[in-house]
């Protein structure tokens, strides 16, 4: 009987090896494209990096503070983030609870005099400041003072739209 499995397979020989061929030809096809898999994953998860570099390389940051001035200190918005801010609205400064629209758009260094901003108000109130990132991405600056200490958080809004009253979540 051995002999005859010997002799049937040294017969069809060329077949065998055309079969064995086509079994780690469909092996070494799956080990490719697993590793093709994890190629595809690593590049996506680089690609993601890549853009979240670009968009911290060109966020905006609008801060509230003083500014001294030969005829008084003054309050004032300044961008000190690395790129512009624009549709920019930020709490009225009279503690009104409504917001101020279509503020100039902010390059960085740039600042917006506050020319009526009231600190004694503004310390029972809180003062916030909306603003895009020129891929639209939208932030907050959140101004409280708490035990009369001023204190700003900044935040990344996800879901939001500026102005009419749209509800928002922060990330």
């Amino acid at each position: 009987m051995g002999m005859k499995l010997f002799a049937l397979v040294l017969v069809d020989f060329p077949n065998w090896i055309g079969a064995l061929s086509a079994v780690a030809l469909v092996v070494l096809t799956l080990l490719t494209l697993l590793v093709l898999k994890e190629y595809a994953t690593d590049t996506k998860t680089i690609a993601k990096a890549s853009a979240s570099q670009t968009e911290d390389a060109q966020k905006p940051f609008l801060v509230l503070r003083t500014k001294y001035r030969p005829n008084g200190e003054l309050w004032i918005v300044e961008n000190q983030g690395f790129g512009p801010a624009i549709n920019i609205r930020h709490s009225e400064v009279g503690g009104s609870g409504g917001f101020t629209e279509n503020v100039n758009p902010l390059a960085k260094g740039d600042c917006v005099f506050l020319d009526t901003f009231d600190i004694n108000v503004m310390r029972n109130h809180v003062f916030t400041v909306e603003y895009e990132s020129l891929s639209g991405t939208k932030y907050r600056t959140v101004v409280a003072w708490e035990d009369g200490v001023m204190r700003t958080t900044f935040l990344h809004i996800a879901a939001v739209r500026l102005g009419n009253g749209g509800h928002s979540s922060a990330v």
